[in-house]
């Protein structure tokens, strides 16, 4: 014959499983609030680097040479190769 176990054995393997399953619901919520995080944080990265895009094109089209001659003559600056007829 077999001896049963007591209740008290049985209550125990209970709250053992039941812990479990609250560490796998905490680490399962914890993934899924990290999952989200990581994802705003990918979205706030390609909205940067399309910015940074824009930025250097900006600069890019501000540094050519027509674009800074106008704004040189603009605020009085002579070219050199000007400057050297002027008397």
């Amino acid at each position: 014959m077999r001896r049963q176990g007591s209740p008290a054995t049985a209550l125990r393997f209970g709250l053992l499983y039941l812990l479990a399953l609250l560490l796998v619901f905490a680490l399962g919520h914890r993934n899924q609030l990290e999952k989200a995080h990581l994802a705003k944080m990918e979205k706030e990265m390609s909205e940067l680097a399309s910015q940074e895009e824009a930025l250097l094109k900006e600069r890019w089209q501000a540094n050519q040479p027509h674009r800074v001659l106008s704004w040189a003559r603009k605020e009085g600056f002579l070219p050199m190769s000007a400057g050297r007829w002027v008397r």
